[in-house]
């Protein structure tokens, strides 16, 4: 027998979404392979950025949480702003990626391992904001050392969740992966009563230190 197709792996026939953001005004894959678009909303190239060997599994698909996550650290900057929707919505947009390229959520964080590494990332000092979605208010870092403070809003615990050092692509690969996951999720609230009700998302994001983007 011949090769196999490899449309299963990579994809769908067709893909009119991008993987990453969920604009969906371009083709990003056909036949399963990728037409090297790049997507006018969060400017990743499909095939690139947007690589995914098993959607469905976490292996498959933290690397687009990771782009995703890059995105939003930017306050989700369009490429081609001249292309963006006058009522554009982050979550309405993001709901146009198919659940298989945005779940399963990640496996049980190491608590023991995680803290046995602190001492090889860094911290700003005293930190109020949460590395990963932007909240402001409680002291998540205090004098270079975490608080192990649970964040209301993404649910990501400080030193534990949120580990990386400023400056070092691979070691902020982790405050990436988790935010774009979490936006992807439709961003959840840990505490849904601490949620504002006039919440915006990317005003929140615009607070996050440059370090941590």
């Amino acid at each position: 027998m011949g090769a196999q197709p490899q449309t299963k792996v990579y994809g769908e026939a067709i893909e009119d979404f991008c993987r990453i953001c969920g604009f969906d005004e371009d083709r990003f894959w056909e036949d399963g392979w990728p037409t090297a678009a790049i997507c006018d909303s969060c400017g990743n190239e499909s095939g690139i950025a947007d690589f995914g060997a098993e959607p469905g599994s976490w292996p498959g698909v933290q690397n687009l949480h990771r782009c995703r996550g890059l995105w939003l650290g930017t306050g989700a900057q369009w490429y081609a702003p001249w292309n963006k929707p006058r009522d554009w919505d982050l979550f309405e947009q993001v709901e146009n990626i198919p659940s298989k390229w945005r779940t399963p959520a990640p496996p049980p964080i190491d608590r023991a391992r995680r803290i046995g590494s602190r001492s090889d990332h860094a911290s700003l000092g005293t930190e109020t904001v949460c590395r990963i979605c932007g909240f402001q208010g409680p002291t998540f870092w205090s004098d270079g050392k975490p608080t192990e403070t649970v964040c209301p809003c993404c649910g990501t615990e400080s030193g534990i969740g949120d580990l990386g050092t400023p400056g070092d692509h691979w070691k902020l690969r982790w405050i990436h992966t988790r935010r774009g996951y979490w936006v992807g999720i439709g961003a959840p609230w840990a505490v849904p009563e601490a949620r504002p009700a006039q919440w915006d998302i990317l005003e929140q994001l615009s607070g996050l230190p440059a370090e941590w983007r």
